[in-house]
């Protein structure tokens, strides 16, 4: 058995070349417990190497080699890669025909939508965020629906199980959807885990489920997991990509509109 200072270098050398590994995976390729990977774990969380996320281990680095981002304001996001956010909103909008009801998620990208939605026919706006509801409220061609609830200023969301309820109850047309997160496996995931039933609700009731992703999410993992780029029909993101995530689309039968 590896004693705790070679465990310790397995374990980051594993998480080196792999967005992830879980617990489980870790103890068998090091050949320890579960619990053994636990305890190291922990302590290199403490010294800030590592993050567990769903019982997933990784590196506090991404990809790409950025630092994983722990706290979110949607303000904040506002202002990165606002050009190509933009790009993406208009181009989903193109996708919105008369008399559809569309979800519209939580997120900067996707926010980026409703200022283009100057449509001249009706259509049905599913939303839990302020800044949907804020957009919508007075558009005459718009009917809205929007749950309540406890209040997130961080992401804008209005948080509640009625309002997850609402949405799971609901024939939606095209939802579309953000994430902060795209791995080289196609895991999708979000910044708070309150998150993770709208999410997972708005996906569930959705004919038509649309991502749409700028290409600083790509190589990353955020704390919560909620879906798999399989999931989806249609991805929506930019030039700047490289062709391995193309690859990936298309590995997963996945449409994909490069703006």
């Amino acid at each position: 058995m590896k004693n705790k200072p070679e465990r310790i270098s397995c374990i980051l050398s594993i998480l080196a070349n792999r967005v992830g590994e879980s617990i489980s995976a870790l103890a068998s390729e090091i050949g320890v417990s579960d619990m053994t990977i636990r305890r190291d774990l922990h302590e290199l969380s403490a010294q800030g190497y590592t993050t567990v996320i769903n019982g997933v281990a990784i590196l506090n680095d991404n990809q790409d080699g950025s630092k994983i981002k722990k706290d979110y304001f949607i303000h904040d996001e506002r202002q990165s890669m606002s050009g190509s956010k933009e790009a993406i909103g208009l181009e989903a909008c193109k996708l919105i025909e008369p008399n559809d009801i569309v979800l519209i998620d939580t997120g900067s990208t996707t926010e980026c939508m409703l200022k283009h939605l100057n449509l001249d026919f009706p259509i049905t706006v599913v939303g839990y965020t302020l800044n949907t509801m804020v957009a919508c409220q007075n558009r005459s061609n718009i009917s809205l629906i929007c749950g309540g609830g406890f209040y997130h200023r961080n992401t804008e969301l209005f948080d509640s199980p009625e309002g997850v309820a609402l949405i799971s109850r609901l024939n939606i047309n095209k939802c579309f959807m953000a994430a902060a997160g795209v791995t080289s496996k196609g895991n999708l995931s979000c910044i708070e885990p309150y998150e993770f039933m709208y999410k997972k609700a708005a996906i569930n009731s959705s004919s038509t489920r649309i991502l749409l992703v700028d290409s600083s999410k790509f190589g990353k993992m955020r704390p919560c997991m909620f879906s798999n780029l399989s999931d989806f029909d249609m991805v929506i993101t930019v030039s700047d990509i490289g062709g391995n995530w193309i690859s990936l689309f298309e590995q997963s039968n996945l449409k994909y509109i490069i703006v």
